[in-house]
């Protein structure tokens, strides 16, 4: 099974997410300015909720998916309160007839590493991780 990982990230919160889910799937994960190369069984995308909405970045890449290269998307988000871009990333999804895996990660992280506040982002907490690396294994036995 061909498995990708995608993510949009500014402050590196959902990097180290897809970074995590990255290597519990054994691939590397690589922004959203990175095309698939090949057909991909299981997509991973995720971004961050910027103004009440997901990044411009994350939204090309999602305009631009094609049916017969993903088999299916698994959305995740991070976010302070918002699941705003989880529910982009099954809009595009849907629009594009690509399935959506009906597990899904919206990893609620408040101000954790919030760029305004002058926080760095990036470091999970270990409930985090666990909670990423359980949404994950179901992703990758359904």
């Amino acid at each position: 099974m061909k498995i990708a990982v995608r993510y949009q990230s500014r402050n590196g919160n959902t990097r180290a997410v897809a970074e995590h889910i990255a290597e519990i799937a054994g691939v590397e994960a690589k922004p959203v300015n990175e095309p698939l190369q090949e057909h991909t069984d299981i997509l991973f995308i995720g971004g961050g909720v910027y103004m009440w909405d997901a990044d411009k970045e994350l939204i090309d890449f999602l305009e631009r998916m094609e049916k017969n290269q993903i088999g299916q998307i698994a959305a995740f988000s991070t976010t302070g309160v918002m699941a705003t871009t989880i529910k982009r990333i099954c809009e595009y999804a849907d629009k594009a007839g690509i399935p959506v895996n009906e597990n899904k990660l919206c990893l609620k992280m408040l101000a954790q590493g919030h760029s305004a506040f002058g926080l760095q982002g990036g470091k999970l907490k270990p409930q985090q991780t666990e909670k990423i690396g359980r949404f994950a294994e179901a992703v990758l036995k359904s």
